[in-house]
C-alpha cells in the first residue's frame, strides 16, 4: 500500500513538473494578466525578494484571487468553452490545491520552504492564464 501511494505521488509530481515546464506555442500571460488585472507577474518578482511571513501571506492571497478569477473565466465564459476541461487542467487544479495545503503546512515550519509552494502556485496560475489566452485566441 505504501509503495503504491509513493509511486502515485511520484507520478503526480512528475506529471505536474512536465506540464509546467512545457512552453505554449504563444505566450498569452502578459495579455491575459493585463486584461484581467492579474497580480501574478508582480507576485513572481516579489517572491524573489521576500522572506517575511506576512508578505508571503499577502502573496498567497493574490495567487488565490488570480486562480479563482481564471477558474471562473475558464468555466463560465460561454464563448471560451471548447469542450470543457481536459485532463491536464484537472491535474493542474489538483496541483494548485496540493500546493495550497503545502504552503499552509510549510508556513508554520519555515518561510523559505513555504516560498517553494508559492512559486509553484504562481506557475499554475501562469498555466491557466495561458490556457485562457489559447481559448480566446
Amino acid at each position: 500500500m505504501l509503495l503504491s501511494v509513493s509511486l502515485l505521488t511520484w507520478w503526480f509530481r512528475y506529471a505536474c513538473g512536465l506540464i509546467l515546464k512545457a512552453k505554449p506555442a504563444r505566450d498569452y500571460l502578459r495579455d491575459v494578466a493585463a486584461a484581467n488585472e492579474l497580480g501574478v507577474l508582480d507576485v513572481q518578482q516579489d517572491l524573489a525578494s521576500t522572506s517575511e511571513d506576512r508578505e508571503l501571506d499577502i502573496i498567497h492571497g493574490k495567487l488565490e484571487r488570480d486562480y479563482h478569477l481564471l477558474s471562473f473565466l475558464i468555466h463560465h465564459t460561454p464563448t471560451l468553452k471548447t469542450g470543457g476541461e481536459n485532463v491536464e487542467q484537472r491535474v493542474m487544479m489538483v496541483d494548485f490545491e496540493v500546493m495550497k495545503a503545502c504552503y499552509g503546512l510549510l508556513s508554520l515550519l519555515s518561510g523559505s520552504r513555504a516560498k517553494w509552494a508559492l512559486e509553484e502556485m504562481a506557475q499554475v496560475v501562469c498555466y491557466f492564464a495561458n490556457a485562457l489566452g489559447e481559448r480566446a485566441g
